[in-house]
């Protein structure tokens, strides 16, 4: 596949699975070794946050590998992490890695801002020390 099929196989399960919330389709976009494990995250996490919608923000693409930054917005209606909703609308960004082998990933790997998203829940107290992501380089 080429770079762009690759940027494009990112945006298309982006759409599809997060936004959309077709996981049937799933097979389309995932290798057999963890294609359960990964749809089962997405269905707690959609148990939680049943109206979250993803937006990419950035993606970059070298050989086999996507880095896509992405922004999550969403409110918890359901439990989340033991802890009741809260009711609460929240933004989690993340930067996801995905490996594309013969059109499906194979291999991913996340950054998540996991401490801003419970500081929102109110779920632990805010800290102050939380980096922003949307800020430019300063040093340019």
């Amino acid at each position: 596949m080429t770079i762009q099929e690759n940027k494009e196989l990112v945006r298309r399960y982006n759409e599809e699975i997060w936004n959309n919330h077709n996981l049937v389709k799933a097979s389309e976009f995932m290798g057999a070794d963890f294609l359960e494990e990964s749809i089962e995250h997405v269905r707690q996490f959609l148990i939680a946050f049943p109206d979250v919608h993803v937006t990419i923000e950035d993606l970059i693409a070298e050989g086999d590998k996507v880095v896509a930054r992405l922004v999550a917005n969403a409110t918890n209606t359901g439990p989340f992490a033991d802890h009741p909703p809260t009711g609460k609308k929240v933004e989690i960004r993340s930067i996801r890695i995905y490996r594309i082998v013969n059109n499906k990933f194979v291999d991913t790997w996340a950054m998540q801002d996991r401490l801003g998203l419970m500081e929102q829940l109110g779920l632990v107290e805010a800290t102050g020390s939380n980096v922003n992501w949307a800020a430019g380089d300063e040093d340019e």
